[in-house]
């Protein structure tokens, strides 16, 4: 594949963002990054929509919340902004993509209906640099080799690329030479940096915590909903740019009006949901455990010009939510955007503790929301119950609940 063409996508010859009925994808089935290619997208949100309705309804009173239609996915196709995916060796040749659904065989991708389309050009473009120089890849049973995984995020505004290696050991010829190549070959995809990321430890987890620049920048630059972000590959951010943009955007409705309220962010990241409400006239104290990420929304507050209304802290949520709640100024509304495995019973207890007059909660995992949520019942009404379709084509629905002190 030369850099820069059309191989990708010409792949899946009729997967147009804009479609709406079943795609053809020569990995649809073993591959387990999709599941419902092969309906039409109407009918896919209503059975994800059902499903979750489902499980809430099992595990809470219902009676009295507004129950929000799921927002649909404005293009349901090519949509992911950000990628990891494995590497292995198959027949002597390296293979990399999503897993085999329910398993840890790797499929080799060639094409996907769901990613950006410079995102898989760069991944063939990755594969096609290993095999030229003999990368060792990484083999998980026995916890030899070096190269682990591939990474890529594209700002959504501008096409603009990262790229990066997670290894096993760090400071290697093989992962230098691979980065230079990757570089620059892949500067007409718009390529502008490449990082290795070191996970030494054995398992599932993906990254580990160090991370080196190899080539060009480490920093991917973007304007999102007229925020001015320049973010780390290795910060979390949401793989739907589009999608998060609506989501964000609901959270302010469930808070507004904003001006003058002072909301706490609980597990901000670099501050997406934080930067929206304090430029909305909200004073936000977001409170993040990754240092590099604070930094990085630091960074983008003062260039947003947010810096009179926006405070970070970097530590442990519950210690520094009890902190910065023993302040002279009270606080009217609390943000929580947890991992999929939901808030401690520890930080649950605080909460309720608080009893805080509005409470917003964000998940991307329906059984960990409706457990949370149970349990916030104590001192909470929920009042609003809704979804945004983040992972189209996918089982997963990203959920959003409003709770107000009884």
């Amino acid at each position: 594949m030369k850099p820069g063409s059309a191989a990708a996508p010409t792949a899946i010859a009729d997967a147009r963002p804009e479609t709406a009925g079943p795609v053809h994808c020569p990995h649809f089935g073993p591959c387990g990054g999709c599941s419902f290619l092969d309906q039409p997208y109407a009918d896919e949100l209503a059975v994800k929509a059902e499903a979750f309705q489902r499980v809430a309804a099992a595990h809470l009173d219902l009676s009295g919340v507004a129950l929000r239609p799921p927002l649909a996915a404005r293009a349901p196709l090519f949509y992911r902004t950000s990628l990891k995916v494995p590497f292995a060796l198959r027949r002597a040749r390296p293979v990399a993509g999503f897993y085999r659904r329910a398993s840890h065989e790797v499929v080799d991708l060639e094409a996907c209906a769901i990613q950006h389309p410079r995102l898989t050009e760069l991944l063939l473009l990755a594969k096609e640099c290993v095999r030229e120089l003999g990368t060792p890849l990484y083999d998980e049973r026995s916890h030899k080799g070096l190269l682990r995984h591939f990474l890529a995020r594209v700002a959504s505004d501008t096409g603009a690329c990262l790229a990066g290696f997670v290894v096993r050991y760090d400071r290697d010829r093989a992962t230098q030479k691979l980065a230079a190549r990757l570089f620059e070959r892949g500067a007409p995809l718009g390529l502008v940096g490449v990082i290795e990321n070191v996970n030494r430890e054995r398992g599932s987890q993906v990254l580990g915590r160090e991370s080196r620049l190899l080539a060009g920048r480490g920093t991917l630059r973007e304007t999102s909903d007229g925020l001015v972000l320049e973010t780390s590959l290795t910060t979390f951010a949401q793989v739907n740019a589009a999608q998060a943009s609506v989501l964000y955007g609901e959270v302010e409705r469930l808070l507004a009006p904003l001006a003058g309220q002072h909301v706490v962010d609980l597990f901000s990241g670099y501050g997406p949901i934080a930067l929206r409400l304090a430029r909305r006239g909200a004073r936000v104290h977001a409170i993040e455990y990754d240092a590099r990420a604070v930094e990085e929304g630091r960074a983008a507050t003062e260039a947003s010009g947010l810096a009179g209304t926006l405070t970070y802290a970097s530590g442990d949520a519950q210690r520094l939510l009890r902190e910065h709640a023993a302040g002279p100024q009270p606080i009217d509304a609390i943000v929580v955007d947890p991992p999929r495995r939901g808030l401690s019973r520890a930080l649950v207890e605080l909460l309720c503790t608080l009893a805080i007059p509005r409470l917003v909660v964000v998940s991307c995992f329906p059984d960990t929301l409706v457990r949370d949520l149970a349990l916030l019942s104590k001192r909470y009404a929920l009042r609003e119950l809704g979804t945004v379709d983040l992972f189209p084509r996918t089982p997963h629905l990203e959920s959003f609940a409003l709770l107000e002190r009884r």
